[in-house]
């Protein structure tokens, strides 16, 4: 969580990703967003131009969280810690997105160009992590020479996204249990020796 804004901007980020959680992103309202960050309309427009700059800033809170998830130390193989990341991203989204609100960001960012270009940004950054692991995985001999990184970067992603959907449908689908292969998959898509 970003600690230079203020105790407003934050009350109105989480205030937006509970109502476009449970409304989506058409059916909350300027005003849902203020009552529940309890501000008026007016201050809202203080912080934010619309829903739109809201779901962007979410994006990048969401961002900024993953970021800090990518930058804590680990000692494990390069796999490992894909395969550490891969799953925390699936079970906890990153702060202040959840599940379903995941899904309503991706379908906006289909929509609106706004939302698409922050998302898109966000989406290479995190990509541009795992493929600097990756690299680190193709140096020490653990993933073959020829992986591009890039395509395998986009596969991994596409996976995340998609079982961050099923979780949003399900919110009892456990990764552990329901796909103990994920790991294989992984294996599978970084060509891991």
């Amino acid at each position: 969580m970003s600690t230079d804004k203020s105790s407003t901007w934050h009350r109105l980020i989480n205030a937006a990703a509970k109502c476009f959680s449970e409304k989506g992103f058409n059916g909350a309202s300027i005003g849902d967003i203020a009552r529940q960050a309890e501000v008026s309309q007016g201050a809202m427009y203080t912080w934010f131009k619309g829903k739109s700059a809201l779901i962007s800033a979410i994006v990048e809170e969401e961002k900024n969280t993953a970021l800090l998830n990518y930058s804590q130390p680990y000692s494990g193989s390069p796999f490992e810690r894909i395969c550490q990341l891969v799953k925390s991203c699936i079970n906890d989204v990153g702060y202040p997105a959840d599940h379903r609100l995941w899904v309503e960001i991706i379908a906006e960012a289909a929509r609106n160009d706004e939302v698409k270009a922050t998302f898109m940004a966000t989406d290479l950054l995190m990509r541009n992590g795992i493929k600097t692991i990756i690299q680190d995985g193709i140096e020490k001999g653990e993933f073959d020479r020829q992986l591009e990184a890039e395509s395998a970067t986009i596969a991994i992603y596409a996976l995340i996204d998609g079982l961050i959907s099923r979780k949003a449908i399900n919110p009892e689908f456990d990764l552990e249990t329901q796909l103990p292969t994920l790991d294989g998959i992984l294996k599978f898509i970084l060509k891991a020796t």
